[in-house]
């Protein structure tokens, strides 16, 4: 998908960076949870000297299926979740979108999600951590629509960060 949205985004305000290997968002059978997880846990760490001094946003994207969910944003920040509850709210572009802004790390929040993301990619002084999943009803299908939001979400929170000071 991330080869897909870059071309549709400002490159003097969007670096894309994809990674060709990822790993299955399925959870491991227990023997290979470790392996799964020092692979994980890599995987995210090589990406902070392309982000460390060079970008004040990481957009962590990615796409699945539910029929029901337009897209969730997930953060750590409370200043970007506030300011991403906003945008979303008022974006008419976005209106009969389902978009939740899911707090990362917030236990005592009623809607929350944690993560086997290392922390110092999440929660980084330097730079804010966005996840980004788009949702489709089908795999493989509307790819068009999953661009366009993901395109949109995108620009709404690099409009947050901007504004942040950040």
């Amino acid at each position: 998908m991330a080869r897909d949205v870059d071309r549709d985004v400002d490159p003097a305000q969007v670096a894309v960076l994809e990674i060709p290997e990822g790993l299955s968002g399925q959870p491991p059978p227990a023997a290979r949870r470790f392996q799964y997880e020092t692979l994980h846990r890599a995987l995210y760490l090589q990406l902070l000297p392309h982000v460390l001094n060079h970008h004040r946003l990481l957009v962590d994207l990615h796409s699945g299926a539910d029929p029901q969910l337009g897209a969730d944003l997930i953060c750590a920040d409370p200043a970007l979740c506030a300011c991403l509850r906003t945008a979303v709210a008022g974006a008419e572009q976005l209106a009969g979108v389902e978009v939740r802004v899911v707090p990362l790390g917030d236990e005592g929040a009623d809607l929350h999600a944690r993560t086997i993301i290392p922390p110092q990619v999440w929660r980084n002084p330097a730079f804010l951590y966005l996840g980004l999943e788009i949702y489709l009803p089908e795999p493989a299908k509307d790819w068009q629509a999953a661009r366009e939001l993901a395109r949109e979400l995108i620009g709404i929170a690099a409009r947050c960060v901007g504004a942040g000071g950040r």
